[in-house]
This record gives structure tokens, sequence and C-alpha cells, in this order.
């Protein structure tokens, strides 16, 4: 297992299908945080966590669209994300 873009072959299918609903999937959980009180508290917590142990940043790692990247970031975790399907990498928002 090294480090670099995943060749597997099963991948060859779901990058492209990830990719055909990513901007739809964006929209749907653009504001679900702002529904979610216990998610967010649960985000303040671990952020809260990083910061007085003076970790950080924090790798939100298959992050989609990006709204947990978003809370993390507005933490001050320095959070970023990363995610091999192209469209939620271009269209995650950092708010």
């Amino acid at each position: 297992m090294g480090i670099g873009p995943n060749t597997d072959s099963r991948w060859g299918d779901t990058r492209p299908s990830y990719g055909t609903v990513a901007a739809s999937h964006a929209n749907q959980m653009r504001n679900l945080l702002d529904e979610a009180p216990g998610e967010r508290a649960v985000l303040a917590l671990f952020a809260e966590l990083v910061r007085s142990n003076g970790e950080g940043p924090v790798a939100d790692v298959g992050c989609g669209p990006g709204r947990i990247t978003a809370c993390l970031h507005q933490l001050s975790t320095g959070a970023f994300g990363i995610d091999d399907v192209r469209p939620p990498r271009r269209s995650g928002d950092l708010r």
C-alpha cells in the first residue's frame, strides 16, 4: 500500500459515478450542519482537543463537498480537505 492515486480497477467505475452526483449531493448537504446541533457539538469538542494539544492541521480525507472541513476550518484547526473525486474537490466551499 503506497502513497499516491489508487489504481485499483474498481475505482474505474466508482469515480465517474461519484462525479455525476457530486454537485447535487453538495447542494443537498450544504446546510446540514445547521440542522444537526449534536454533530456540531462533536466537531467543536474535537476542535478544542486539537487546539488544546497544539495539534493540527486536520486533514479531512474523503471530504466530499467539504461541509465538515469548512466547519473544522472555522473552528481554527487549520483543516483542509482531500477527495479523490474531482467534482466535489472543485466545488468544495470553505465558508
